[in-house]
């Protein structure tokens, strides 16, 4: 029996806590990555399912930073569901949300590296070129989680500027100098007449384009045992950090919607692919567009970087309890601070071999489609794990916790929530690629799903043999008394 790996040192605030799920997918991304499908598929009402994300998921972020408030765990999503239905209904959520996360790093890196060679202005680079500009943002990105916690702070303070000037002053600009339609343009009339199936409703299209907009939140309860004091903290970062994007996203998106000149614009399939860069074109002189571009990629780095601090911690996290193959080397910490060096290295290798497909764009569609579904079924597991729990009497909303009895009402809406934007966004819509494209996303989900079935059984049998033999990795569990002191510490001085 080994002994359980030191834990990891509280170096982060708050404010770290904020930033780093601010950053994972920042407002800049947000907007960038889903503006020219949504105003394609939805036309300028788009900006109204980016509204009604925005609720459905103001009622998971509640639900969430409840089971925040009682379990100050790194890899929140997976040690929730583990401490709710027990180890292997946790395994499940730890392997696809670290499946969804393998699979984003790769697309945000590509997507920000696209951005790369215009700043330089350099004519449209091949697949190839951007691939490598994509894996050496990756490698920065690995280079800073591996320098540590200091290193991190600064850059995430970079992104924040970088949002302050690349979203904020870009919008306003857009609304005060540049605006070219009147609020009329976004009226629902812009929809259109439609009749058909549920899920192929413009709208509906509209708030399953726009799920993007709100994911990320979730990342600062990944860092939660390097937080001083956790149980307040994160909750509070997540719900901070939450309304901090949404009221960044929807100016941004209003702005550039507005800023459309015509209905020719879009029309153009080089305008439609990537609106947002082509009105930053027309409506800036060259220097300060490829300065715009190079706030864009910075954003884009700090998100990669914020993707990469989850993933990592939850890879550590889940082999600490030795529920991953090499988990003893996947649990080591390194440096005076203890960071899980190695389990940065693992998870930025295996997306740099994601790399390969993206030499085709269908490919990185369909990897980019099944990421955002992905993240819904990882949100999905710990919300049914808490429904569950409460169904068999196993919960009780206990004193301290966020939102008190009011959780129950909020987890139960949150629930049905998850459920609809599953379907809604996994929904097999024509894409104009044959059927393999249209049901990329349900293939996607089906393949990780089998893949995590076969892996879990052998880890379970290596368990189960390890056991017999008393040869296992200790379940750790953490002493989550230096949680509660951490409370008490903090009490006189906030009286004081």
């Amino acid at each position: 029996m080994t002994t359980a790996p030191r834990a990891m040192k509280r170096e982060f605030t708050m404010f770290s806590a904020l930033s780093v799920a601010f950053a994972f997918v920042s407002p800049i991304v947000a907007v960038y990555s889903v503006l020219g499908v949504g105003l394609s598929a939805s036309g300028p009402a788009f900006v109204w399912g980016g509204l009604a994300l925005y609720a459905g998921q103001f009622i998971l972020v509640l639900t969430l930073c409840i089971l925040a408030s009682k379990w100050a765990d790194s890899g929140g999503i997976y040690q929730w569901s583990r401490r709710l239905l027990g180890h292997r209904y946790g395994w499940f959520a730890s392997w696809v949300y670290i499946c969804t996360l393998l699979i984003t790093l790769p697309a945000v890196a590509y997507a920000g590296a696209v951005l790369i060679p215009p700043i330089f202005d350099v004519p449209a680079a091949g697949h190839g070129v951007v691939t490598w500009l994509a894996v050496g943002l990756l490698a920065f990105s690995t280079i800073v989680n591996l320098a540590g916690r200091t290193f991190i702070k600064i850059i995430v303070v970079g992104v924040i500027v970088a949002e302050a000037i690349g979203s904020v002053g870009v919008a306003v600009w857009l609304l005060f100098f540049d605006r070219h339609q009147g609020l009329d343009y976004l009226s629902p009339a812009s929809l259109g007449e439609y009749s058909g199936l549920f899920f192929s409703a413009p709208f509906i299209m509209a708030i399953a384009f726009s799920s993007y907009f709100a994911i990320g939140f979730e990342s600062a309860s990944s860092i939660a045992e390097e937080v001083r004091r956790p149980k307040r903290a994160v909750p509070k970062a997540m719900v901070v950090s939450f309304f901090a994007i949404m009221i960044i996203v929807m100016l941004s998106t209003l702005a550039f919607t507005l800023a459309v000149p015509d209905e020719q614009f879009l029309q153009d399939p080089e305008n439609a692919a990537d609106p947002a860069v082509a009105i930053l074109a027309m409506s800036f002189p060259a220097p300060v567009f490829r300065g715009i571009l190079a706030l864009f990629v910075i954003a884009f780095a700090a998100s990669l970087m914020t993707i990469q601090i989850t993933v990592s911690r939850l890879v550590w996290a889940t082999a600490r309890n030795g529920e991953l193959p090499f988990a003893r080397t996947l649990t080591r910490l390194s440096g005076e601070t203890g960071l899980p060096r190695t389990a940065v290295l693992v998870t930025a290798v295996i997306a740099a071999l994601l790399f390969l497909p993206f030499q085709n764009e269908g490919i990185q569609m369909a990897l980019i489609s099944f990421s955002s579904v992905g993240f819904f079924i990882s949100f999905l597991f710990p919300v049914l794990g808490l429904a569950i729990a409460r169904v068999r009497g196993s919960w009780r909303d206990e004193p301290g916790l966020f939102l008190g009895r009011a959780g129950a009402a909020v987890s139960w809406l949150a629930l049905f929530w998850l459920f609809f934007q599953i379907v809604n966004v996994a929904w097999p819509r024509e894409t104009g690629g044959g059927w393999a494209a249209d049901w990329s996303t349900i293939i996607g989900v089906g393949v990780v799903a089998v893949l995590g079935v076969l892996v879990e059984a052998w880890v379970h049998r290596k368990r189960l043999h390890a056991v017999r033999t008393g040869t296992t990795i200790v379940v750790f569990e953490r002493d989550e008394s230096e949680d509660d002191a951490d409370e008490l510490d903090a009490a006189p001085s906030v009286r004081a």
